[in-house]
């Protein structure tokens, strides 16, 4: 049997690359029909399902690929790969998003009053605390997210290959 070696790196960077393309796409979709503040059940399932699906999937995609077979260790660098790129990826586009497409959705989110006499640096200041703060947070839940799901999706499919002599 022929042994072929997949690359991690490249396998990690697709699919990550996939996800936060996804997310992109689903919040840009969220932002054109309004649903931008919305905070909804379905909404969510809906965002969680799309990096459970894709993170399991480029698991099992490397499987396959490397001839059924997926240790544990691969199986974790492989979802949390593809979790963190795609979080940094949905990270820019919220900064993006907040800074230039449309950053009053940003004083809704905050809270802060549209009046005149409202300190430019304060708003500033507020703003980018906020924007830092979700980032962060954004960044940790995923990375917990994504070793819950790559530890579950890489125990159910690892299979070890034995070597013989």
């Amino acid at each position: 049997m022929k042994e072929t070696t997949v690359s991690i790196k490249k396998h990690v960077l697709k699919y990550g690359v996939i996800v936060g393309l996804i997310s992109i796409s689903y919040m840009v979709i969220r932002y054109v029909t309004n649903n931008t503040l919305t905070r909804n059940w379905i909404l969510s399932i809906i965002e969680l399902s799309i990096y459970i699906g894709v993170t399991i999937f480029g698991i099992y995609r490397y499987k396959i690929l490397a001839n059924g077979f997926l240790r544990l260790g691969q199986g974790l660098k492989i979802g949390m790969g593809i979790i963190f790129i795609s979080t940094c990826i949905q990270i820019l586009w919220d900064i993006l998003f907040f800074k230039l497409i449309a950053p009053d959705i940003l004083d809704k989110l905050i809270g802060l009053p549209k009046d005149i006499t409202t300190v430019k640096h304060y708003r500033f200041g507020r703003k980018f605390d906020f924007l830092f703060t979700v980032s962060l947070g954004k960044l940790i839940a995923n990375v917990v997210l994504g070793f819950v799901v790559s530890l579950i999706s890489a125990v159910i499919m690892q299979k070890k290959q034995v070597y013989k002599k």
